[in-house]
């Protein structure tokens, strides 16, 4: 059955990307909210049949919605999200889904109780090398991990629109890791299974022209005692990227550049691995080679069955891959990040 969803917040950088990815679900755009903007003032004409609404209480009350899709500020999610729950409404948000833990624990904890499903676009936990990555984690490949090294570096400011509200303090909270870098802060406890419980970040912000940072380097020690770091910045031309994901077990070891040089999923990724285990001894190195079948949207493929899974669990079909639970686990990390900047120490992080 077409899932009718209502699409909330046009003037965000994933619109587009999402729609893309929409036009190949079964679902149906059946109206859309923004208090500043219509699909026709930013052109986006896929959108222009659909009634639209200058807030998004007037979509949930009067339009014929079975989800919300929202792409909103971090300030503004928490509020939308709580109506459409009290409304019976399922959701799916962007990430990280608030400015703080404290802005989403009254309404993680209602989601929890209300006969509605909740979606988080943490999609990297779709992506069939982080999968792999799971399963060998649990198989043992790694044995006892004691260490991690992960990266995303994206293109510099002066390449981007630094008016929108990604770079603004009072809406988003932060700058690169709770846009960018938090991508790894949600997929490396899901891969591990071993949850982040101290941090010791240091932020930089090289721009007067932004009151967020732009680079930040990360100490995070997990609850198993694994320690490593996250490094993250706008450093590089416009279109670049230097992301990696690396993995030290006392058995084994793995290497992944999760993006490439460059945006796209329609060439290959490869998944570099070692191990000390005997079963591995006639070749500890080898390599797990991904060919993108390539598609328009937000992750390309891999996306796409990501935003399947989360409409099949609407329906009871299967889990949901990213629950407003896990984004809560998120938001207790960044919460421990822009602590220990602000107090220039470790901070212990607290989860009720």
């Amino acid at each position: 059955m077409t899932t009718k969803v209502g699409y909330i917040g046009l003037n965000h950088h994933h619109c587009r990307p999402y729609l893309e990815s929409i036009e190949q679900l079964d679902i149906r755009v059946m109206a859309t909210a923004d208090e500043h903007y219509t699909p026709e003032a930013l052109g986006i004409d896929t959108l222009t049949d659909a009634p639209h609404y200058e807030t998004p209480e007037r979509l949930l009350d009067e339009a014929d919605v079975d989800l919300v899709w929202i792409t909103l500020s971090n300030r503004k999610k928490p509020a939308v999200i709580e109506a459409a729950i009290e409304r019976g409404i399922d959701v799916f948000t962007e990430k990280p889904a608030a400015r703080t833990a404290a802005d989403l624990e009254p309404i993680a904890a209602a989601a929890r109780e209300a006969d509605v499903t909740v979606g988080v676009s943490y999609t990297w936990r779709g992506h069939p090398i982080s999968k792999k990555l799971r399963e060998l984690q649990r198989s043992g490949f790694f044995g006892n991990v004691r260490g991690f090294d992960l990266r995303f570096v994206a293109s510099a400011l002066d390449t981007r629109n630094t008016d929108h509200y990604l770079f603004d303090e009072a809406a988003s909270r932060g700058g690169i890791v709770q846009w960018l870098g938090v991508h790894w802060l949600d997929l490396l406890p899901w891969i591990l299974d071993d949850p982040i419980v101290r941090v010791n970040a240091q932020l930089t912000t090289g721009s007067s022209e932004i009151d967020v940072e732009d680079g930040a380097t990360l100490q995070l020690e997990t609850k198993s005692g694994a320690i490593g770091t996250h490094t993250c910045g706008y450093y590089l031309r416009e279109g670049r990227y230097d992301t990696s994901i690396q993995v030290y077990g006392e058995e084994g070891q793995c290497n992944w550049d999760p993006m490439g040089k460059t945006f796209g999923f329609d060439d290959e990724t490869t998944l570099k691995l070692s191990s000390s285990c005997e079963d591995w001894a006639s070749s500890p190195h080898r390599q797990i080679t991904h060919e993108y079948q390539s598609a328009a949207g937000y992750g390309g493929r891999w996306g796409i069955e990501f935003f399947n899974q989360m409409l099949q669990a609407r329906r009871g079909e299967a889990s949901m891959p990213a629950t407003l639970d896990d984004a809560l686990e998120v938001l207790y990390v960044l919460d421990a990040v822009y602590e220990s900047a602000s107090t220039d120490g470790w901070v212990t992080i607290e989860r009720d």
